[in-house]
């Protein structure tokens, strides 16, 4: 931990999991730029390294594939709430290296639960659309039983299900196709930035439907929700359901680059299944938060990161 940091007693403690990735870095920014709103809550922050973690937030190496070291750093720390973001995300990446994906993304939370049984904390676990098969028409409810096709998904899900069984009180964030300025990895949208600019031709699928997530909101969202000390699976993700091609092509037209360098195919070679339609209902987080906070639309979050470039 960082030297000289003294956390208040009085606040609630919020560990974050995960803070150096890029949820968590903006958990941490929101936060930072709204501290005003959040003066009865403490931010600490953890991860296999410290890269960008503000000087003013204490810091803890936690490792949640190790069980041991992970329990005993989370009750040593004893948050009231965790934020667990850490997680192996690339989905193709899930298949090739089945067990690792299984340390991280399933192991690694139950290792989570185990501290936050020990000193009653809540978990907040981000988990993912694709946990359903995409075969219902419309969009999928909190209710709806999800069907994992793809390695990564059922690890996800089986972290899921570890959570909704354990004794310990929970949010579940199903989010997806999380986008935003990231300096240190591309996303779909960063990347479909990057080809346009250079003027390249992209083929992109026009049947795997998700609801892009601007991870600014997503970072608003999720904090409220630790405010409104709400429990259960919420759906957390931007208020459209929308192609990839449509996602591609909205980025051009927000960003003026050329909608014909976008050439839209059925199919596309992929190592792990993906569903075809993983549109999400979020009528029940709209619900809880009301008018507290605008749900952005895929143009509403481009809009905002080309007033915002970095």
């Amino acid at each position: 931990m960082k030297p000289n940091i003294k956390i208040d007693s009085n606040l609630k403690k919020i560990l974050i999991i995960g803070a150096n990735g890029f949820l968590g870095t903006n958990l941490i920014q929101f936060r930072d730029r709204n501290k005003e709103i959040y003066q009865d809550s403490f931010l600490i922050a953890a991860d296999l390294q410290n890269t960008n973690i503000e000087r003013d937030i204490p810091f803890y190496f936690i490792d949640i594939t190790n069980r041991r070291s992970t329990y005993k750093k989370i009750v040593e720390i004893s948050p009231d709430v965790i934020l667990l973001t850490a997680a192996m995300t690339n989905v193709d990446q899930n298949e090739i290296d089945k067990d690792l994906a299984i340390k991280i993304n399933t192991e690694g939370p139950k290792n989570v639960l185990a501290a936050c049984k020990k000193i009653d904390s809540k978990l907040i676990f981000m988990s993912t659309d694709f946990v359903f098969d995409g075969k219902k028409q419309g969009n999928y409810t909190e209710d709806d039983t999800p069907n994992p096709l793809s390695h990564y998904a059922k690890t996800k899900y089986d972290a899921e299900l570890a959570i909704i069984h354990s004794e310990v009180e929970y949010i579940i964030c199903r989010t997806a196709v999380l986008y935003g300025w990231n300096p240190q990895k591309l996303n779909f949208i960063t990347w479909l930035l990057e080809k346009l600019n250079n003027n390249e031709k992209l083929t992109i699928v026009t049947n795997q439907i998700n609801n892009p997530t601007y991870v600014k909101n997503l970072a608003e969202i999720i904090l409220k929700l630790v405010e409104k000390d709400t429990s259960g699976i919420y759906h957390t993700v931007g208020k459209d359901s929308l192609s990839r091609y449509e996602m591609a092509l909205k980025c051009a037209e927000i960003f003026n680059y050329n909608t014909n360098l976008i050439i839209p195919i059925n199919e596309i070679n992929q190592k792990a299944l993906r569903p075809n339609n993983a549109s999400l209902d979020i009528t029940k987080l709209k619900r809880l938060i009301g008018s507290d906070i605008n749900i952005y639309s895929l143009e509403e979050g481009l809009k905002d990161m080309k007033t915002n470039r970095i």
